[in-house]
Parts: structure tokens; sequence; C-alpha cells
């Protein structure tokens, strides 16, 4: 890997180690958004049950949903502080981008299995949906950067 493309202090935070960029950070909120929708019908008391039902009306796919997005929220976590958790951490954050294309993946095909069972009718939101995973998984495939950020060293911070 050619670090020499990646000189600049932006690509770095303040502890040295590699900074995610805002694809990186849109890709993950995209593979989270079952999270998203779960954590905000919790906040929401009363109308919670009602907002589940209205994204999701299977429980089961906001269960599979949920497990898609698992390793983007890892990966959330783990982005701004990887310096202090343990060195057993790195391995998984080495394995980041397989991680995330292997969750692409399974969402594509859950989106592909939802048109079908819709007899691939258009949607504005299917396509969208769609269209934005396919992106971002091109995205993540050919991204120098994003494998500069999954391969950089890790540095630790001293006690």
């Amino acid at each position: 890997m050619n670090t020499h493309l990646y000189q600049s202090p932006d690509y770095f935070d303040k502890h040295g180690n590699a900074k995610p960029n805002l694809l990186f950070w849109l890709s993950c909120v995209f593979l989270a958004r079952a999270w998203l929708v779960f954590v905000i019908a919790g906040v929401s008391r009363e109308h919670g049950q009602d907002l589940l039902a209205l994204f999701y009306p299977s429980h089961d796919a906001l269960y599979i949903g949920l497990g898609v997005g698992f390793p983007a929220v890892v990966l959330m976590l783990l982005a701004g502080n990887l310096h202090r958790y343990p060195a057993f951490f790195d391995r998984i954050w080495f394995w980041g981008k397989a991680f995330l294309i292997t969750a692409f993946f399974a969402d594509l095909i859950l989106q592909i299995k939802h048109l079908m069972m819709l007899h691939w009718r258009f949607h504005w939101s299917s396509a969208v949906t769609l269209l934005i995973a396919l992106w971002l998984v091109i995205y993540l495939f050919k991204s120098r950067r994003t494998q500069f950020l999954f391969k950089a060293p890790i540095l630790r911070e001293e006690k």
C-alpha cells in the first residue's frame, strides 16, 4: 500500500490514526438504517410500534435488517476511538472493509428479494435504495481511501 498518497494531515486524526471520510460514515449509516428506525421507535414511546410497522411491516424484516446493519454499527463504534481499545479489535478493524462489503451484498440480496415479492413493480423508494446501495458498494470496492483506512497501522495511547 502506498502511504505517500495520504500525506495530508486531513487524512489523520489527532492521535495519528487514519480518519474515516464522509462516504465511510454514509455507507455505515445506510447499512444501519434498521438500527436508526429501531432507536427512534424506542425513543418515541407511544408511537414506536406504529413507526416500526410503517417501515418494517414484518418483524422478520426488522430482525434481518438489524443483523445486516450490525457490522456497520460495530465499525462506527470502533472508528473514532480505535486507539483506546485493546489490540484484539485491530483484527476486526482490519477486516472491516470485507465486513462492510459482505453486509452490502446481503442488503442487496434482501432488496432483490423484496423486489421479487413486489413482482418487479417500480417504486421510487425501492429504486433509490437499490441505487444508493449499488453506488456505495462500488465505492467500497474502488476507493483507495477506504483501503488506506482499514490497512493503516493503528497507533496506541501511551498510559
